[in-house]
């Protein structure tokens, strides 16, 4: 075929001037990239009441699997669905972000943790750990261990499952806690439970705080609350009536046991002399029952008494708690993992003096505030505090809008500029990906 095509003069003349202009177009599109990527490298955070509180002390945090934020404040037929985490959001110590939510993409748990750990929107395509694991970053457990620190990740699962054991030291762990290194014969759905897993995660917490005299950074991963939610009878603690047996009726007993065990890891923190000088942050991976699931929607909408859509379903909690600090309060500015990077920064009185992040400090105040999720939803959807966009999957003008209060239809128009600078957005984090740009940062 190419002899063919090399034959005819005309042709291969017009294709050769077609494949010039298509590489001057990407040399101009590389180039405004790059641009844009200064103006990010040169953006300010600026201090608040919240700056530096958490300086100097361990860092704990704490990604539960499908923990959404409605399950948050819900009780059904008296029986309350969180009551350690609804504690902790009333407690004098702890900051809540109640209009956080999720940023995964192809690679659902583990693209969490890149947006989280790293400021970064996940890959499109495939899972980012598949894609992007031998590349350099610069994210919160290098940031940590430049300022003395010393990272390390757990969770209960197969170190190789999502490339974790590679990202992981890619990301700047220095030792990641698998489930080859936990001891269990008793297994709730995927693995190990929450409670053998926090149990057991202590010790080497223990551990790693004996080290050295400098401060840790622990990022725990929990697994029991994953789907399917099947708990066995002896860690059901309530009949749910009628969504009993359902997938939400299951999801609210897997999530209750998260709960409850949460809250008796941080009681053994507290035993162990290692709660007073830890900054506590729990947030939750992604969402556990699907919006698009009509039978499981009418049984959301039966708990929250509103309609359950993409905005409910991809809000999860973000609780931050600083021992000692009389800071509660609950901020709505609306974010999503990709803020969480500066956000922790601020808290534990650091800056990012080398890498990139796309994310906003979500303490700072701003006129106007947005996510641009992604994955489970098209790319270029937009959520506000009042209002959300979900863009259809073809063209923009199938999109949807509506009122997150009163969820009435609202017109789409208002949302194009917005939603087209989503897409930048992802693009450009996605160059940077790409090109391994936070290895030329590194390497300047």
């Amino acid at each position: 075929m190419k002899a063919v095509v090399a034959d005819e003069i005309y042709s291969f003349y017009v294709n050769d001037v077609i494949s010039l202009i298509k590489k001057d177009d990407n040399l101009q599109d590389v180039s405004v990239k790059e641009e844009k990527l200064k103006e990010l490298l040169d953006k300010e955070y600026p201090i608040n009441e919240y700056t530096g509180i958490g300086e100097g002390k361990n860092l704990i945090v704490i990604q539960v699997e499908a923990l959404q934020n409605f399950v948050l404040f819900e009780e059904i037929n008296g029986f309350e669905i969180t009551p350690n985490l609804n504690k902790l959001v009333k407690d004098s110590c702890t900051l809540y972000y109640d209009n956080f939510f999720q940023l995964v993409g192809k690679g659902n748990t583990s693209d969490a943790e890149v947006a989280i750990l790293n400021s970064l929107y996940p890959s499109l395509t495939e899972p980012t750990n598949n894609l992007y694991h031998s590349n350099s970053y610069y994210g919160l457990p290098w940031i940590l261990r430049d300022n003395s620190y010393t990272s390390w990740a757990f969770h209960g699962y197969e170190r190789e499952f999502w490339n974790r054991d590679k990202a992981f030291k890619a990301q700047g762990f220095q030792k990641f806690i698998a489930q080859d290194d936990f001891v269990f014969d008793n297994y709730i759905g995927f693995g190990i439970p929450d409670r053998e897993f926090f149990k057991q995660s202590l010790e080497y917490i223990k551990e790693l705080d004996r080290i050295d005299e400098n401060p840790f950074f622990a990022f725990l991963i929990t697994l029991t609350s994953h789907t399917p939610f099947k708990m066995p009878p002896n860690e059901i603690y309530t009949d749910l009536g009628e969504l009993e047996g359902s997938l939400t009726g299951n999801y609210i007993h897997a999530i209750h046991y998260a709960d409850m065990e949460i809250g008796r890891f941080i009681e053994n923190l507290k035993e162990e002399g290692l709660y007073e000088n830890s900054v506590i942050a729990i947030y939750g991976d992604h969402f556990g029952i699907a919006s698009y699931d009509e039978k499981e929607k009418v049984n959301v909408e039966k708990v929250i008494k509103e309609r359950y859509d993409f905005d409910t379903m991809m809000n999860v909690p973000l609780l931050i708690h600083v021992p000692g600090e009389d800071i509660n309060n609950t901020i709505s500015t609306v974010g999503s993992q990709l803020d969480f990077l500066p956000t922790i920064l601020n808290i534990m009185g650091i800056e990012n003096e080398k890498g990139i992040m796309f994310g906003k400090d979500l303490s700072n105040k701003y006129d106007e505030s947005y996510a641009f999720p992604m994955g489970y939803i098209k790319e270029g959807s937009v959520i506000s505090k009042d209002e959300m966009l979900v863009r259809d999957k073809a063209l923009f003008e199938n999109s949807r809008a509506f009122n997150r209060n009163t969820r009435e239809e609202i017109d789409i128009e208002k949302f194009r500029e917005l939603s087209e600078r989503a897409l930048e957005e992802i693009d450009l984090s996605n160059y940077v990906l790409e090109s391994n740009y936070i290895d030329r940062l590194l390497n300047d």
